[in-house]
C-alpha cells in the first residue's frame, strides 16, 4: 500500500468518525479554501495578461493629425485636430490642438500615483485648469470624456480573469478591471478584451455607478515603427446609436516635438 493510500484511508476514517455538524464545518472550510485558491489564481492570470499588455512597445514621442466625427441622432459633426505627445520619465504630456471648425486645445499631464492635470485652451493663449470633478465632461462635444484622454496606469485597478471571448472574430482574454478605492476615476470598472495573439486591447466596456454607459473599440489596427496602433477609435453610447469616431490620418513616432507645446 502506498503512502498516499494510507493517508487517504486515515482521512476517510477520521471523517467517518465525526458527527454531521463537524462534517459540514469541514466541507465549508474545504470549499472556501478552493474558492480562495481559484480567486487567487484568477487574479494572478489577469495580472499577468495586463502586465504583458503594459510591456508592449510604446513611443516616447508622438505626432499625429486626426479627424473626430461625432454622431448624435441624425446630427453629424466633423472636427480636425493635431496631437503631440512626449514622455518625461514616468510622466506623459499631451497637447491636442483643434484646427477646424474652431481653434482650441488641451494640455494633459499624466503620472503614476498622481491625479492627472488638464488645462483647456479656449481662446488665444489663455489656459484654464480643469477641476478633477469635471473629468466626466465631454471632450469637444463628443462621447469621449476628458477622463478618457488621460493615460491609464496598471496599479490603478484590481484585476480578475473572466475567461475568453471572441470579439469581431478575434480571440480575446476577458478581464475585469475594478478601480481601487483610493483612485479618482469616472469609471467604477471596465471589462477589457485583450487580443490573445499580441496582448493588444481591442475593446473596453465602461461602467459608471449607473452601470454600463459606453463601449470603447479599437479598429484598423496596424504596426507603425514597431508600435501596434489603432487608426480608428470608436466611443459608443450604450443602448443607442450615438457615437464618436477618431480617425488617425497621419502618424509619426519618435520624431522631435517642441517642449513648449506642453507648457500652459
Amino acid at each position: 500500500m502506498t503512502i498516499h493510500s494510507i493517508f487517504k484511508n486515515i482521512v476517510l476514517s477520521t471523517y467517518r468518525s465525526i458527527d454531521l455538524k463537524k462534517k459540514l464545518i469541514i466541507l465549508c472550510i474545504f470549499f472556501a479554501g478552493i474558492h480562495t485558491l481559484n480567486a487567487q489564481s484568477s487574479q494572478a492570470t489577469a495580472n499577468q495578461i495586463m502586465e504583458k499588455n503594459k510591456a508592449l512597445k510604446k513611443p516616447n514621442l508622438v505626432r499625429n493629425s486626426s479627424v473626430l466625427v461625432v454622431f448624435n441622432g441624425l446630427n453629424k459633426e466633423v472636427k480636425e485636430f493635431n496631437v503631440f505627445g512626449k514622455k518625461y520619465g514616468e510622466q506623459s504630456r499631451w497637447r491636442f490642438i483643434f484646427t477646424k471648425p474652431t481653434k482650441m486645445g488641451i494640455i494633459i499631464w499624466s503620472q503614476p500615483e498622481m491625479a492627472t492635470i488638464q488645462w483647456l485652451n479656449l481662446s488665444g493663449n489663455i489656459f484654464t485648469k480643469v477641476a478633477s470633478s469635471n473629468m466626466h465632461s465631454s471632450f469637444m462635444g463628443s462621447h469621449f470624456y476628458l477622463e478618457d484622454l488621460s493615460d491609464h496606469y496598471l496599479d490603478n485597478d484590481d484585476y480578475r480573469y473572466l475567461g475568453e471571448e471572441v470579439v469581431n472574430n478575434v480571440d480575446c482574454y476577458k478581464i475585469e478591471a475594478k478601480k481601487k478605492k483610493d483612485v479618482m476615476n469616472v469609471y467604477e470598472k471596465k471589462i477589457v478584451y485583450v487580443r490573445k495573439s499580441d496582448y493588444f486591447i481591442i475593446k473596453v466596456d465602461l461602467y459608471e455607478k449607473k452601470g454600463l454607459t459606453k463601449i470603447l473599440t479599437f479598429d484598423k489596427i496596424e504596426i507603425i515603427d514597431g508600435v501596434i496602433t489603432a487608426r480608428k477609435i470608436i466611443m459608443s453610447k450604450s443602448g443607442v446609436d450615438d457615437k464618436s469616431i477618431v480617425y488617425l490620418k497621419e502618424v509619426e513616432f519618435n520624431k522631435p516635438v517642441d517642449d513648449s507645446l506642453f507648457i500652459p
